[in-house]
């Protein structure tokens, strides 16, 4: 799990809080296997407390216990958007994978799935990193969002460094890609597919001095919400 190096920065540096060996074993009887990627994240980092404070739900093994609309899903599901818009998981079919992708769906009777990242360990480094910009706040964040021009967009783009993991589509069918330009702040630019091309964003960091620097790039651009 390399990507943890990159994320527990944007939280704070935390120590990491995994789930129990009994936990585990129960989500492999329930479907059989579980990816190596999956009880990986499980094992290491899973419970996590700041993990919980973004702004979806992460799927744990305790919510399969409680939560009987999981089961019908067809998929193993780990994030749940927050009003329950959409969930992303790993399709049952793709279970004996080591690192399956992982798929979105908008859908009630959850009949349909997207792509949402090639493989899950892309997906739990981006929708990790994506969550974290939740948890900034004030004095660290200006805790709004913003619409960017394309050239706005362009200038983070060129001045900021992208991570190497995004996640293809959630909440709103929006793509989402990540940057920063120190390890402990992130800028995330949410793509809509709109035909002015003018994204969204969202920014802030876990320090003072890590917001500094991205306020240096991003501070006066784009338009509250």
């Amino acid at each position: 799990m390399r990507y943890l190096e990159t994320i527990l920065p944007l939280y704070g540096s935390p120590e990491p809080v995994g789930c129990s060996q009994e936990e585990i074993a129960a989500m492999k009887a329930r479907f059989g296997a579980l990816p190596a990627a999956v009880e990986d994240f499980y094992r290491t980092a899973a419970k996590t407390p700041c993990f919980q404070w973004g702004q979806d739900d992460w799927i744990l093994p305790e919510h399969y216990q409680k939560w009987t609309w999981l089961e019908r899903t067809g998929a193993l599901i780990l994030l749940n958007e927050n009003q329950g818009v959409c969930q992303a998981g790993v399709l049952k079919k793709n279970l004996s994978l080591p690192d399956p992708p992982v798929y979105v769906t908008y859908k009630r009777d959850f009949s349909e799935w997207k792509p949402c990242a090639p493989a899950v360990s892309e997906f739990l480094a981006a929708a990790l990193a994506y969550e974290a910009a939740f948890t900034h706040v004030a004095p660290c964040s200006p805790e709004e969002f913003y619409w960017f021009t394309p050239s706005e967009a362009a200038k983070v783009k060129g001045e900021l460094t992208r991570l190497p993991f995004s996640l293809l589509d959630w909440c709103s069918e929006m793509e989402i890609t990540l940057y920063q330009n120190a390890p402990d702040n992130l800028l995330v630019l949410m793509d809509f597919g709109a035909e002015d091309g003018e994204p969204q964003a969202l920014y802030g960091a876990a320090t003072q001095e890590g917001y500094q620097k991205l306020l240096a790039v991003a501070g006066g651009l784009g338009e509250a919400i």
